[in-house]
């Protein structure tokens, strides 16, 4: 049975959708087709200028509107279509709204008044990079033991980061391990012969974690055996990792993920 909608957030929606619709009848908001022609661009150049993150949408009734601050000729143009692929983890909606908000962080001017000059935009690039980050997560979860679908194995610690989801998947998990993720337990850790490492992401606003990979890992005679598994790929296995005898699990897996790049 689905659940009803609690009333506060019905509200909160209706109040938001007005507010898109006001937006498209002042103009602030333009379609498609009006902002191709601002733009100068063809469909497909847009498709590309929206996969890129450069240009972004906002769905209202089911159609697409673009902000007409992004063809907007006070702006600094080639800077603003680099933030916005800054941007890319958080939704259309609080993209826009990073971008028309006033910042304590940018001495009380909005990041679109930032892009006039090289001092503030070199602020504002810094903000960017840390407002994104935190929409989008990296977990890597070190368990002990032969993966066996369906069973529980022991967890040994989990490695959690914050950071852009376009950044790639190895370095990521490595980062998650490393001085800049929030590693859980501290440790000492085990040493097993066997371990199962789950590489997942997780995304503001959505629930649940997305398993990225997996690394099935074998410690045998001083080298690591590990096999990846990715969904939609046949498994693979890499070319074993020479491994010290005083390495933990931890080191282990950071050894292997160094491979990767």
């Amino acid at each position: 049975m689905r659940q009803a909608t609690p009333h506060w957030l019905e509200k909160m929606l209706r109040d938001a959708l007005r507010a898109r619709r006001q937006m498209i009848r002042d103009g602030e908001l333009l379609p498609e087709d009006e902002f191709r022609r601002r733009r100068g661009v063809t469909p497909n150049q847009l498709a590309r200028l929206s996969a890129s993150g450069s240009v972004f949408f906002i769905e209202v009734d089911g159609k697409a509107y673009y902000p007409r601050l992004l063809v907007d000729p006070a702006h600094n143009m080639r800077r603003l279509a680099y933030v916005c692929r800054i941007l890319w983890p958080a939704s259309p909606n609080e993209r826009l709204h990073f971008l028309t908000s006033r910042s304590g962080a940018l001495g009380g001017i909005t990041p679109l008044q930032a892009l006039k000059n090289d001092a503030s935009y070199r602020e504002l690039l810094i903000l960017a990079r840390g407002w994104a980050s935190e929409f989008s997560r990296t977990i890597v979860k070190i368990c002990s033991g032969e993966f066996i679908r369906g069973a529980t194995l022991p967890v040994v610690c989990t490695g959690v980061i914050e950071i852009d989801p376009r950044v790639g998947l190895w370095r990521r998990a490595a980062d998650a391990l490393g001085g800049g993720g929030n590693l859980r337990p501290d440790g000492p850790y085990p040493k097993p012969k066997t371990a199962t490492v789950f590489i997942s992401r997780g995304t503001a606003g959505r629930p649940g974690d997305m398993v990225e990979a997996r690394l099935d890992v074998l410690v045998s005679q001083g080298l690591a055996h590990t096999g990846v598994v990715v969904e939609n790929y046949p498994r693979s296995d890499l070319d074993p990792i020479r491994v010290d005898k005083a390495d933990d699990l931890v080191t282990v897996i950071r050894k292997i993920l160094a491979a990767f790049r």
